[in-house]
């Protein structure tokens, strides 16, 4: 189909974010602002005015924790099921946020509470839940599919009599 996304893509787009970009990560804000500020050298007009910014955003964030397109929620389920090369790009993206965190700005493998990464079990975890989720796929359409088959073998029977 024209215009549809191959893993082709997908490995392109992969070349090319780990070979042009720095990547930041919105839900990791604070990291990647001090990120891009050590790595063009900024500095800021007014002593905390990156903290400041930080304390506002973080009140709107809580302001909105519950949006709609919240990690785990439905529409981001939604999301992950029908954009699954998209996914697969942000994964990498978090897996190259860290990476660049390690070898360009010295950073530990931490979460946006400080916590160590693991990232071999994040990925387990993620397969785990795709699997899951492929298993349960697999299960309602066998349902469905016994459901018709009663529903014929029924039908067929009683029309027999």
């Amino acid at each position: 189909k024209s215009g549809e996304v191959t893993e082709d893509h997908l490995s392109i787009a992969k070349g090319i974010l780990a070979r042009k970009f720095i990547v930041g990560i919105s839900e990791y804000l604070e990291e990647s602002l001090k990120r891009l500020k050590t790595y063009f050298g900024w500095q800021e007009k007014d002593d905390g005015c990156l903290e400041y910014f930080l304390d506002e955003y973080h009140t709107v964030e809580k302001e909105n924790e519950q949006s709609a397109f919240k990690r785990g929620g439905d529409y981001w389920k939604l999301v992950t099921q029908t954009n699954h090369y998209d996914m697969e790009l942000y994964f990498y993206a978090l897996e190259l946020f860290t990476k660049q965190g390690s070898t360009m700005f010295k950073r530990p493998y931490v979460d946006k509470d400080g916590v160590p990464i693991d990232f071999i079990q994040v990925k387990k975890e993620r397969l785990e839940r795709e699997r899951l989720q492929r298993e349960e796929a697999i299960k309602r359409y066998r349902n469905e599919l016994i459901a018709k088959l009663n529903g014929t073998s029924t039908n067929h029977a009683g029309g027999g009599e």
